[in-house]
């Protein structure tokens, strides 16, 4: 298959995040390759982390747990840059706790390597500075 142009690529992760926005977890999965790596190279605020799950339906699960804590769960990109082969997004998450009402409000930086018109792998940095640092960009624009 031929590689994705720069604003192709960058198109596949916005419409990604669109689908995670609108709480389509099907529509989220459609746009990684069946063996998807996901890494959270610096965990959730629930718990778990720096650990890497390999698959479509792993990470779709795990998505899942998440959704089912969270009453709104909402990522807005604020910055994307593309890489070539990948592409760094930087986005501010916002949440609203199912049982607790407790309300998130802050920043991520994710890593979504494109292979074939897909992601094939996610790192996904609780420090949005790190994933701009890992990739050798620089905060400011």
């Amino acid at each position: 298959m031929e590689s994705l142009t720069s604003r192709e690529r960058i198109g596949l992760v916005e419409s990604a995040f669109e689908a995670w926005n609108r709480g389509d977890l099907d529509g989220f999965a459609e746009h990684v390759s069946e063996d998807v790596a996901w890494l959270e190279v610096s965990g959730r605020p629930e718990g778990g982390g720096d650990a890497e799950l390999v698959g479509r339906d792993r990470m779709r699960n795990s998505l899942r747990s998440l959704f089912d804590a969270w009453e709104s769960y909402h990522l807005e990109a604020e910055r994307l840059e593309d890489l070539g082969d990948r592409v760094v997004a930087i986005v501010r998450e916002t949440a609203r706790g199912r049982a607790s009402g407790v309300e998130v409000d802050g920043r991520w930086g994710y890593v979504l390597t494109v292979a074939d018109g897909e992601i094939v792998r996610v790192e996904a940095y609780r420090d949005a500075g790190q994933a701009l640092r890992v990739t050798g960009l620089s905060e400011t624009r």
